[in-house]
């Protein structure tokens, strides 16, 4: 028993004696402001100031290295990608993945725009074909189709005249409107 009373008096003294190793907090006085002189007062002032100065300063510098890392971490990112599609570019498998990236970017508006363009050429040319032969014909006076390094010599006559060549006119007219309204449907719808 005599054992359990001197080891607890051993623990006790030990840790009174780990605390009286500490060093005491200094003292704060609190005193009222209007029992301060202005030149105290002012002291105070510009010493609150210059510690939130200071504070304000070392936060900042730490968010400008923090900026300077990231933007050089950002660079040197963007150098390497650079660099390695650069070189992958120059490769035949790069130049093929960049013409198949290009493609899936303008290739539904390539073809439609080409397929629009054509459509609205030959259909155009039809129509004023056709109109052409319904309001001049030409006899060939010379020269034969088959012969065609030959130069063939026409003959017009005007065409004669009946009753609907007005309305004739006017649907040619609403077919070459329809023509362009088709072309515009395939290309921009």
């Amino acid at each position: 028993m005599k054992k359990i009373y001197f080891v607890l008096v051993l623990l006790i003294g030990f840790v009174t004696l780990s605390y009286a190793q500490t060093t005491p907090a200094p003292e704060k006085i609190t005193v009222n402001v209007s029992d301060l002189t202005t030149d105290q007062l002012l002291k105070i002032k510009l010493t609150n100031e210059a510690e939130a100065l200071k504070n304000n300063i070392q936060n900042y510098g730490s968010w400008v290295g923090v900026g300077k890392e990231v933007g050089t971490a950002v660079k040197e990112g963007l150098l390497a990608v650079v660099d390695v599609s650069e070189k992958f570019g120059n490769t035949k498998i790069g130049t093929f993945t960049m013409y198949m990236v290009a493609w899936k970017v303008i290739g539904k508006d390539l073809v439609r725009i080409i397929l629009g363009i054509f459509s609205c050429l030959v259909i155009s040319y039809i129509l004023m074909k056709g109109l052409r032969r319904m309001y001049t014909y030409r006899i060939r006076v010379s020269g034969s189709w088959l012969l065609f390094w030959q130069p063939t010599e026409y003959k017009i006559i005007n065409p004669p005249t009946y009753e609907g060549v007005e309305l004739v006119k006017l649907i040619y007219i609403a077919l070459m409107a329809a023509n362009f309204g088709i072309t515009y449907a395939i290309m921009f719808a």
